[in-house]
């Protein structure tokens, strides 16, 4: 009974991967191998959470690993559909078993092949050889020399998985070489992947949000967040013929194209982008979930001579900024937004986004970086601007509700660069003292901005007006400045201030 479960287990496993192999072998990772299309199905079943741990635990591996998983419950599944169809043929008609048996194998893991891959001809092969391999292992478990040493069954079952493990073999070597054909499918399952990844991160944004009327979303909708360009329009640029040059102090100078960057490891985060324009109480300041690859990375591929010390980065809108090289170590190079393609208003096909740094370093249409020796500014510091370094926090006052019991009601959103917000205190008279606000949960990257609210319960005493102001305490202690400056030259500081009327 033991040996027979084992030759049972052997022939499912058998038919199941010979079949898979052959879809392999024909069509590689193209959208007509089984595995492919299998793991596009699963990618839509998981849940949102176990893709994006998945991808932030192994990176691009998670690729690998999906394909494997899928392929190995595929090749259950249809070496199970074909046992089965095999058993039920020959039970119906034993006199014919093999035949019939054979047939009604391949039509059970035809049916199903073609559920998943959708393609007639390309569910034909691996069905027939499937079955094939099914008939097979029954036809040489039942035959064999009673007299040998080794009882016909296992020697017949070791002679049909060398024949197999041969043919897969033979198949796999075939869908390997042909491998570097397909490999736009395997990009776009990466894609699709990394897509639901993005969108479980908004998911998992708003959750962390707090529930007020008014308060700005933690994720602003791509419609919704700010622009500001030094062209009247954005440039139009055919991703085809679109290049990213890197050259200047570098052992190889490169020259990618948009394929060659998304080649790279891709990754989510969540940023936020503060305009240096931005006033305290302005609206320059928007937070997204952007899909990317690390700029160190490519900067490491050309090899950075002693000598290189910046960046001269140049947009095809002729905009240009000259920054640290420490400044790009954690930067990254932006192609989707929100789990969107990068739209053309926000840098398509890339962006550059510096951590902690004013949105005017985060050079949109990106088609050029010269490694140099010397000198920091650009576009804006040439028009008396300045702000290289780390941006101002700010504390901003979204609305101010009226709630039902007779209570004020205070929600806005603030933010410190990477420094994190740690607290935000709301005075109600005039600075003599303070209390912290509601925080909505910290979002997993740092460089973002938190929601914050604050209630007022009105006593009789009160004054007729509240003197309200709101600062922020960053991570690091820092108190946000009291002094209020206007935007030019470094950037607007200062508290948030409202009068608010008790009645």
């Amino acid at each position: 009974m033991t040996e027979r479960r084992l030759v049972t287990v052997v022939t499912l496993l058998a038919a199941g991967i010979s079949a898979v192999a052959t879809s392999f072998g024909i069509y590689a990772t193209s959208e007509r191998f089984l595995v492919s299309s299998f793991n596009r199905l699963v990618l839509e079943v998981l849940p949102g959470w176990f893709v994006s741990a998945v991808i932030q635990r192994f990176g691009d591996l998670a690729l690998e690993l999906s394909l494997l998983f899928s392929g190995v419950l595929l090749s259950v599944i249809v070496g199970s559909l074909a046992l089965a169809g095999y058993r039920l043929g020959a039970s119906a008609l034993p006199a014919s078993r093999e035949l019939v048996g054979a047939v009604l194998s391949v039509v059970f893991v035809f049916l199903a092949a073609y559920l998943v891959v959708g393609v007639a001809r390309a569910a034909i092969l691996p069905a027939v050889v499937g079955g094939a391999v099914v008939a097979g292992f029954d036809h040489l478990s039942t035959a064999g020399d009673a007299s040998a040493d080794v009882s016909p069954d296992r020697r017949s079952v070791v002679q049909a998985v060398t024949v197999v493990a041969g043919y897969n073999v033979v198949a796999h070597g075939l869908g390997f070489l042909r491998r570097s054909q397909t490999q736009r499918t395997e990009r776009e399952l990466q894609e699709r992947a990394t897509r639901l990844e993005a969108e479980h991160l908004v998911s998992e944004a708003d959750d962390a949000g707090l529930e007020a009327d008014g308060i700005k979303p933690l994720i602003s909708e791509i419609g919704e967040f700010y622009k500001v360009d030094i062209n009247p329009s954005p440039p139009s640029i055919d991703p085809d013929g679109w290049r990213l040059s890197v050259t200047g102090l570098v052992e190889e100078e490169l020259e990618l194209d948009y394929d060659d960057v998304r080649g790279y490891e891709t990754r989510n985060r969540y940023k936020a982008i503060r305009c240096l324009s931005d006033d305290i109480d302005g609206e320059q300041l928007d937070t997204a979930v952007w899909t990317g690859v690390r700029m160190a990375d490519i900067l490491e591929e050309a090899g950075i001579e002693d000598e290189g010390e910046y960046a001269l980065l140049s947009g095809a809108d002729d905009y240009y900024y000259s920054v640290p090289l420490e400044d790009l170590e954690e930067s990254m190079l932006a192609f989707g937004m929100n789990g969107m393609e990068l739209p053309a208003g926000h840098g398509y096909p890339v962006r550059l986004l510096v951590p902690d740094r004013w949105g005017k370093l985060h050079v949109k249409w990106l088609t050029d970086v010269e490694i140099i020796d010397d000198g920091e500014g650009g576009y804006w510091e040439e028009r008396g601007w300045h702000g290289m370094g780390p941006v101002n926090a700010v504390t901003k006052v979204d609305r101010i509700n009226r709630l039902e019991d007779g209570g004020i009601q205070l929600v806005g959103h603030a933010y410190a660069g990477a420094r994190d917000v740690e607290t935000v205190e709301v005075s109600i008279d005039g600075g003599d003292s303070w209390e912290s606000a509601t925080l909505s949960d910290p979002l997993p990257d740092s460089d973002t901005t938190r929601q914050w609210l604050y209630e007022i319960d009105p006593d009789e005493g009160d004054p007729d007006s509240y003197d309200v102001y709101a600062r922020t305490i960053d991570g690091e202690g820092t108190v946000q400045p009291e002094a209020r400056s206007d935007p030019f030259p470094d950037g607007a500081t200062g508290w948030a201030h409202r009068s608010v009327r008790r009645g």
